[in-house]
């Protein structure tokens, strides 16, 4: 698909089919939907919203599927990877996942930049443990708004398709969310994360940025999502005050 009016045509089309979602049901339409629209018109498993991936205010707006999640709370661990490294460098990046991609595969294509080690370690796993797929495409695009990348779309799929049209289809896609993030659609996830991130600070006397660090190594380690996590905190289920061992969150 090359036509930008047929292929934004499409996004709405695809939104009205996806349902309600998790959302209200109010314009503009939440994150999910505009994810799972993006998702299938790109011919991709699944996709998430990421806004400010580059920065300490990072978080996720909305995401399809556990695999989006994970790949999303991988690069929040990490600090890097195809999300930051697209809005950093306002352009697409992406990488390929798992047994059938080790180290810089031959047939890599060259637009397709490496990520850090650590990232593609720990995103292999989230993305497919155990199955019978040995290699799958991770690609994020800069959201722009006003020519400033705010967000990045990442997607994740079959390696087939990463195609020239996809590539170029993705950042029309991606530009054209960048009007709902105006809509604060996000907006409860960035404020769960702040309060939780200052119930932190008060316990463990860190600066922001570095209990937000703490926060998302501990739910990776722990195996759980960093937004159960901090709901454990708000919800005064899980502390990091001195002397408390982590371990399973109690119920």
């Amino acid at each position: 698909m090359t036509d930008r009016l047929l292929l934004l045509r499409s996004l709405a089309e695809a939104v009205a089919r996806s349902g309600p979602g998790s959302g209200t049901g109010v314009c503009p339409p939440d994150p999910e939907r505009l994810c799972r629209a993006a998702a299938d018109l790109l011919g991709a498993s699944g996709a998430a919203l990421t806004c400010a991936p580059a920065g300490p205010a990072r978080f996720t707006a909305g995401a399809t599927d556990e695999v989006a999640v994970r790949l999303a709370e991988v690069e929040d661990l990490v600090g890097d990877g195809p999300a930051v490294r697209a809005v950093r460098h306002g352009r697409t990046v992406g990488t390929l996942l798992g047994a059938g991609a080790p180290g810089r595969p031959a047939d890599l294509p060259p637009d397709v930049a490496e990520v850090p080690p650590v990232f593609a370690v720990l995103a292999a796993d989230a993305v497919a443990p155990d199955a019978a797929v040995a290699t799958v495409a991770v690609r994020s695009w800069p959201v722009r708004v006003d020519g400033r990348a705010v967000a990045a779309l990442t997607v994740h799929g079959p390696v087939a398709g990463l195609t020239a049209e996809a590539l170029a289809d993705g950042q029309v896609l991606a530009d054209a969310l960048g009007p709902a993030l105006a809509g604060l659609a996000g907006a409860p996830a960035r404020a769960r994360r702040h309060r939780a991130v200052g119930m932190l600070v008060a316990q463990t006397g860190l600066a922001p940025d570095d209990a937000t660090a703490l926060l998302q190594a501990r739910a990776w380690a722990e195996d759980v999502a960093v937004a159960d996590l901090e709901d454990a905190v708000l919800d005064r289920r899980a502390s990091f005050a001195r002397g408390e061992a982590p371990g399973s969150l109690p119920a």
